[in-house]
């Protein structure tokens, strides 16, 4: 699934859609914010959150005002639709000494072959790596067949009681120095499955 397109001719954008994901979750407060206040808080320029407020605007995801920029019905429905969920689950056994954030994204498994795609998609976006996990016989599974409630219970019981997963879930761990990396990381990988 693509929030936006990026451009056939001209220049690159400098973010993805997990930018334009993440700004829609700055804004689900529901309080006004500037432009300068959501860049800072998504982590890219100016000149970028620009372009994905006007992209937003067009698909009438936000309200824009004098007082500053806040979601609208429409934007909140689109993100209660978006079969991921995320949660920052601290240092993991994943990735010693990192940054973990998880995505759970229900019913995806099937579109995993080995999760190195996850991986390399989640560096692109700036994180240092990624593990994707499927929901196999009701187990959390490192694809092809390293079963995670075998060999580390603690972070399958914390996966288990972060989402509500179901047979053929995916998650995907993102890691990285700070959260907000390994949330790119995660969310990027994330949305190259849908």
């Amino acid at each position: 699934m693509k929030l936006v397109d990026l451009p056939r001719y001209g220049p690159v954008h400098r973010f993805g859609n997990h930018h334009v994901y993440r700004t829609l979750m700055v804004l689900s407060d529901q309080k006004r914010k500037g432009r300068k206040q959501i860049a800072d808080a998504v982590g890219i320029g100016e000149g970028s959150m620009r372009t994905i407020i006007e992209y937003l605007r067009g698909l009438d995801m936000i309200d824009i005002r004098q007082t500053g920029v806040k979601i609208t019905r429409h934007g909140n429905a689109f993100l209660s639709d978006l079969p991921i969920k995320m949660a920052d689950i601290g240092h993991g056994s994943i990735a010693l000494g990192k940054e973990c954030v998880a995505v759970h994204m229900s019913n995806n498994g099937d579109k995993i072959k080995m999760g190195v795609e996850q991986r390399d998609s989640a560096i692109m976006a700036g994180a240092e790596g990624a593990t994707t996990l499927v929901v196999r016989d009701g187990k959390l599974t490192v694809p092809p067949d390293y079963v995670i409630d075998e060999r580390d219970p603690t972070l399958a019981k914390l996966l288990h009681e972060k989402f509500n997963l179901r047979e053929g879930d995916a998650i995907i761990i993102g890691t990285a120095s700070t959260v907000s990396k390994a949330e790119d990381g995660a969310l990027a990988a994330a949305f190259d499955l849908l």
